[in-house]
């Protein structure tokens, strides 16, 4: 078996059927598809079975909701496949994904396959790029001559796209780091995979095609603006990063930093937006003062022209009010 499909559902009826049918079409046969129903409510699950008793690729399997993470560790459990693929079930991918990437495999068995993808939505259509890297194929020199000092967070902010549903990945390189991710991560937790496995690699490669339709929820991005971020959240995956990437002769205590100096002010827009100003702002500087937190941002260094060294003055210098503005131009 070569592909292992893996798709996490929870409630997303609406969308699940075409992302379904989209794999069940690709043009390339392969590959079996998981479908992990973790404890929806809304007919989901019955649709999983439905397709299941249709076509002998798909194995459905049914556990209590645990998140996303946990889903997809079940997943991978199950997985007989020598890449996986994650594809969220509210999204779908295009027919000849699977075949594409055959193609690039067939060449050389690559550790990682990069494709591009199509935000659809309320948004329109716009083109997800991998970021400003060349396409084609890396050795591991490659990767460590023109990817790692930009890998989490370069000193102008540009970083490799995290998302893992833009990637075939072997299981081998992907299995022990997904399987150590604590449940409990829900935001970031694509990065905590991504980036580990790019840097324990030995190959890469980033194919110039959209391959893979990313749906933009406006329903899921106004339930997200409605609650504040986790302040400790960006402190667990800085530490979850250096557990499988080793600073040696790279600068990724520096990246590590960097990201999650961003990664804190988003929280900081977060809580100016669902909570009264004075309460916020008190929150805010109790949470910038102390000793975990003052590290990575005292630590992080930017380009001057870097657009985030704004944002990252602001919390070095715990410019409450500059950042309540910003969170107002950019809800």
């Amino acid at each position: 078996m070569l592909f292992s499909i893996i798709v996490p559902i929870y409630n997303i009826k609406q969308f699940l059927h075409q992302c379904i049918v989209s794999i069940l079409a690709q043009t390339y046969d392969n590959f079996e598809l998981i479908l992990v129903d973790d404890g929806s409510t809304d007919g989901s699950a019955e649709m999983c079975d439905d397709f299941q008793r249709k076509d002998k690729r798909i194995s459905v399997v049914h556990k209590k909701n645990g998140g996303l993470t946990s889903a997809r560790k079940r997943g991978l459990e199950l997985a007989n496949g020598n890449y996986i693929i994650c594809v969220d079930g509210d999204d779908y991918i295009d027919n000849n994904l699977l075949y594409d990437v055959n193609n690039i495999l067939h060449e050389h068995q690559y550790d990682i396959v990069c494709f591009e993808a199509i935000a659809v939505g309320f948004a329109g259509h716009k083109t997800i790029s991998i970021g400003q890297f060349r396409y084609g194929a890396y050795n591991r020199k490659d990767l460590e001559k023109e990817i790692f000092n930009q890998l989490i967070s370069g000193m102008d902010g540009v970083r490799f796209a995290p998302n893992l549903w833009n990637k075939v990945i072997k299981k081998n390189l992907i299995y022990p780091v997904q399987m150590q991710l604590p449940d409990d991560i829900i935001i970031g937790e694509d990065s905590c995979i991504s980036y580990p496995c790019i840097y324990n690699a030995d190959s890469m490669f980033i194919l110039n095609k959209q391959l893979y339709y990313y749906r933009m929820n406006q329903d899921s991005l106004t339930h997200q603006r409605k609650k504040s971020l986790s302040w400790e959240e960006p402190l667990r995956r800085a530490e979850f990063y250096q557990k499988f990437i080793r600073n040696d002769k790279f600068d990724f205590d520096m990246q590590i930093a960097r990201i999650t100096s961003h990664s804190l002010f988003n929280v900081t827009l977060s809580v100016l937006r669902v909570k009264k100003y004075r309460e916020a702002r008190a929150e805010i500087i109790s949470y910038l003062s102390e000793k975990n937190f003052k590290y990575y941002i005292d630590k992080a260094t930017f380009k001057p022209n870097c657009k985030e060294r704004i944002a990252h003055f602001c919390l070095k210098h715990k410019l409450v009010l500059l950042m309540f503005i910003i969170s107002k131009l950019y809800k």
